[in-house]
């Protein structure tokens, strides 16, 4: 089994979306009700965008899988606007090694209710500055429906060329930031 890979420096400790009430921190096996909750949240169109199927819930050993060390990095995204309230979750991001050495695969799922506010395009960065963090990845790419405008818009505002689709899938290498 392959060590953990780095997400930031202080890889515990949760970040926070500037000027927003979202934190996001390492996801564990334990934040599977919450993610499912989400799920169940997300629109059929939204779950079809992150799964190119209406999927609405994820079972625990596929769960356990996302989560591991092993497997890469998963963050969730929560609320803390309201320190009263129970935690919920607003999205799931997963940073995944692929069967190729170097090569991970970027997956975000965010909730109908919060989405539109840049917190996609705050999780892609997120997501892409771990990559560049960790000395394993290579590449980074991402799979998504031709018709996700979300992730179209994502891409954009980094001023990708987006390729043509294959079998209505747009597969994309996303840049790495500059390591340090």
């Amino acid at each position: 089994m392959s060590t953990p890979s780095t997400i930031t420096p202080a890889p515990s400790e949760p970040t926070t979306k500037p000027g927003s009430p979202f934190t996001t921190r390492r996801a564990h096996l334990g934040d599977l009700d919450l993610v499912n909750a989400l799920h169940h949240a997300c629109s059929l169109d939204s779950r079809y965008a992150r799964y190119a199927s209406p999927r609405r819930e994820l079972k625990e050993a596929e769960f356990a899988r996302l989560v591991h060390p092993a497997a890469g990095d998963s963050w969730l995204t929560t609320l803390h606007d309201r320190p009263e309230a129970p935690e919920t979750a607003a999205a799931v991001t997963h940073l995944l090694k692929t069967r190729t050495a170097g090569v991970y695969e970027l997956a975000v799922l965010i909730g109908d209710a919060w989405q539109g506010r840049g917190l996609g395009t705050w999780l892609t960065d997120h997501a892409l500055a771990a990559a560049a963090a960790n000395p394993d990845c290579r590449t980074v790419t991402a799979m998504f429906g031709a018709s996700n405008r979300r992730a179209l818009r994502i891409l954009h505002r980094r001023n990708l060329t987006i390729p043509a689709a294959s079998g209505g899938v747009i597969d994309i290498t996303l840049p790495l930031p500059e390591r340090s």
